[in-house]
C-alpha cells in the first residue's frame, strides 16, 4: 500500500465484465464518469492576482472546498496539516505587511487561509490515548509539507472548478516567525504558505503562466541533466511571461527572476535563517537536546559550526 494513502471511492460492487479495454481504468467503468477529463483544463489554469473586492464566497462554500481538500493522499493516514482561516481584517492587513506588502491579494481576496504543517494534533491524539509523541524536525517539515501541499491543491482545484480564483502566497516566508505569532499558532503548528480564495476581477484567470518544456521535468528511465538546447528552450518558454503581466515588461528575462530567488542574496538565502527561527519558535527542535543558534547567535560561544552541529545527533 502506498505511504500516501488516498481516500477510497464508493464503487464497490461495480461489474467490470465485458469491458476489457477498461480493465486498467476501473473508474471509467461506471455508467457515467463522475469526473471529466481534467487534463486540458489543468493545462490552461493560472493563478489569479486581481480579485473583485465587492464579491464574496459564502462561508459554507469555503468549508465545502476545504472538505474536498481533506481527501488528498496523506502519509501513514496522519493528515499532518491544518488550514487557519484568518477572518479578522486587521490580522490580514498585518500579514500583508509581513509579506513586505507585495501581495495585496491577502487583503483583497474574499478569504485568506494559512496552510500549515500541524504536528500538534498528532501529539494531542497520541497523548489522548496515553501514547508518547516525539518531534522529528526534518521529517516533520518534509512529511508535513507534502501532506499540507496535497490538501491545499485539492482545495484550489475545488475552488477553481466552481469558477473562483486562487492565489498561493509564499511571501509569508519573509517574516514567518511574526506571521505565526500574528495568527496565534501554538507549538507544533507551522504556516508554510497562504492561500487566497476569491472571485476573479476579470471573470477568469488572465495571468500568462508558461512552464518549462515537458522533457525537462519528465525523465524517462532515469534523471538526466538538461542539454544546453533544453536549457535554452526553458528560457525561451519562460520569457514569454514578461511583457503585459505581473512580472514586468518585455525587457526582463527569466534568469533575473531565478537569481532574485536563488542567487547569493536572493529570497531563499534570506529566508533560510527566518525558517530556522520559526522552527525553533514553533517547537520543532524541542526533542533535539540542543538549542540551535540562529545566524545572529552563531559563534557567540566561540565554538565552530562543526562543534555545534555535532551535538545535534539524536
Amino acid at each position: 500500500m502506498s505511504d500516501r494513502t488516498p481516500a477510497t471511492g464508493g464503487r464497490e460492487g461495480t461489474d467490470h465484465t465485458g469491458h476489457a479495454d477498461r480493465t486498467d481504468r476501473p473508474a471509467l467503468d461506471a455508467a457515467a464518469a463522475e469526473v471529466p477529463d481534467l487534463a486540458p483544463w489543468l493545462a490552461r489554469r493560472a493563478t489569479v492576482r486581481q480579485f473583485d473586492t465587492d464579491a464574496e464566497i459564502p462561508d459554507d462554500e469555503v468549508r465545502a472546498m476545504v472538505d474536498a481538500g481533506r481527501k488528498a493522499p496523506t502519509s501513514g493516514t496522519a493528515q499532518m496539516y491544518s488550514f487557519v482561516w484568518i477572518r479578522d481584517s486587521d490580522r490580514r492587513e498585518r500579514i500583508h505587511e509581513l509579506c513586505s506588502r507585495g501581495t495585496v491579494q491577502v487583503e483583497e481576496a474574499s478569504h485568506f487561509l494559512l496552510v500549515c504543517i500541524d504536528l500538534r494534533r498528532i501529539r494531542l491524539l497520541l497523548e489522548h490515548r496515553d501514547r508518547e509523541f516525539r518531534m522529528t524536525p526534518a521529517m516533520g517539515l518534509l512529511e508535513g509539507s507534502i501532506d499540507a501541499s496535497l490538501a491545499a491543491m485539492g482545495v484550489m482545484l475545488a475552488a477553481e472548478s466552481r469558477g473562483y480564483g486562487v492565489c498561493p502566497i509564499g511571501n509569508i516566508l519573509n517574516n514567518l516567525t511574526e506571521v505565526a505569532a500574528t495568527a496565534d499558532l501554538p507549538a507544533g503548528v507551522l504556516p508554510i504558505f497562504g492561500l487566497c480564495l476569491g472571485v476573479p476581477r476579470h471573470g477568469e484567470a488572465t495571468e500568462n503562466a508558461p512552464r518549462v518544456p515537458l522533457d525537462t521535468v519528465l525523465h524517462e528511465g532515469g534523471y538526466r541533466d538538461a542539454t544546453e538546447a533544453q536549457l535554452d528552450a526553458c528560457y525561451d518558454a519562460m520569457n514569454e511571461m514578461y511583457g503585459d503581466s505581473v512580472y514586468g515588461d518585455d525587457r526582463r528575462e527569466w534568469q533575473e527572476t531565478l537569481e532574485r530567488y536563488w542567487g547569493p542574496n536572493g529570497f531563499m538565502n534570506r529566508r533560510e535563517g527566518e525558517l530556522l527561527d520559526a522552527l525553533r519558535q514553533q517547537g520543532f527542535f524541542e526533542a533535539r537536546g540542543i538549542d540551535e543558534p540562529s545566524d545572529a547567535d552563531a559563534g557567540a560561544d566561540g565554538g565552530s559550526d562543526a562543534e555545534r552541529n555535532a551535538g545535534g545527533a539524536a
